[in-house]
């Protein structure tokens, strides 16, 4: 019996008794896309493989997280971003197909393969979620993964899931994008909670105090009194805080947070709605959230017509879309072909 054959026969991975409703039925999506779509097994006596969303190691090392259509350059790029990467970076990039790691490699990476179509998509994103529908004028980069100097801005390894470097007239712009899928909030180790919450000299209070999109409550306030510093709101503030950083220190001159995850994941939902209201207007404009369900509908409008592109967003959103009704799975097998 060969591997695909054995995918089919296999009996249906046990059920994670913790998972969330939500990430249920993005386990069984993931799950069924290991199956119908790469036709490979899962492993029924692996701790995380049992319950069928989490790649055989030959699987991931094959790159099978990636859609195949730019694998390789992903693949080339992940080793020159990662040259030392450790056993648990492998296992959440490489094989768990429930964690966002991979995620802005399928997604935003193929963009940078056309920066001006990318321009449209991401114009189109924050003029309908701001007024801020003409703030790109040219797309520069795309970097997944990076993060600027750490002493020039919080002194922590705090990176950007995507960064897109654009310009705004004669202006350096920046958006910093953090990418979510079933993950919710998680909480600091304790050594950093002391030196990043509780030292008012620390980076964090330094840039917040000294930050024109919080409130004045809350640039008064010691972190450690504030909602910021819980587990619900702190990467969403992080991701803000140090694109602010890069802006109090001259590298940018504007900047704009954005966090994208699916609409079935009502965490985010909830924590966008709390986390604007300790905002300046000012604030408020520089962080945005965005749908999966959006951005694939602005990726669908801006890359139409180009070949290359639509298996990719065809991927996109069978893979990503929990509620998306399937396509048939034999339309996305050998997209290659």
């Amino acid at each position: 019996m060969n591997r695909k054959e054995l995918a089919l026969a296999q009996p249906e991975p046990m059920a994670c008794k913790s998972d969330s409703d939500f990430k249920a039925r993005c386990r069984e999506r993931q799950s069924d896309f290991r199956r119908h779509v790469l036709q490979v097994p899962y492993d029924p006596n692996d701790r995380f493989g049992k319950y069928g969303a989490f790649l055989c190691k030959e699987d991931a090392d094959a790159g099978l997280n990636f859609f195949e259509w730019f694998r390789e350059e992903i693949l080339q790029a992940i080793a020159e971003r990662y040259p030392n990467m450790t056993a648990s970076q492998h296992d959440g990039l490489f094989a768990n197909m429930l964690r966002s790691e991979h995620i802005p490699w399928n997604v935003f990476f193929p963009m940078k393969h056309d920066l001006k179509r990318a321009r449209k998509v991401l114009n189109d994103i924050l003029g309908s979620i701001g007024d801020s529908k003409n703030e790109i004028d040219e797309v520069l980069d795309i970097r997944i993964e990076w993060a600027p100097d750490k002493k020039m801005t919080l002194d922590d390894n705090t990176s950007f899931d995507v960064f897109v470097e654009y310009r705004h007239g004669n202006e350096r712009g920046g958006l910093g994008i953090e990418v979510k899928f079933t993950e919710m909030g998680y909480p600091f180790g304790k050594k950093e909670y002391h030196e990043v919450m509780e030292n008012p000299k620390s980076h964090y209070a330094r840039v917040t105090a000294n930050c024109p999109y919080f409130t004045d409550e809350v640039r008064k306030s010691a972190i450690k009194d504030t909602i910021l510093c819980q587990n619900d709101f702190r990467q969403v503030w992080r991701n803000h805080l140090l694109g602010a950083a890069m802006v109090q220190n001259g590298m940018l001159d504007r900047f704009i947070s954005m966090t994208v995850f699916p609409s079935g994941n009502k965490h985010f939902d909830r924590v966008q709605r709390e986390y604007r209201t300790l905002l300046t207007p000012q604030g408020r404009s520089s962080c945005l959230f965005v749908s999966f369900e959006k951005l694939f509908d602005f990726l669908t409008v801006n890359y139409s017509g180009t070949e290359h592109h639509v298996p990719w967003i065809r991927y996109l959103i069978n893979r990503y879309l929990v509620d998306y009704e399937r396509m048939d799975f034999s339309e996305l097998i050998d997209l290659s072909d």
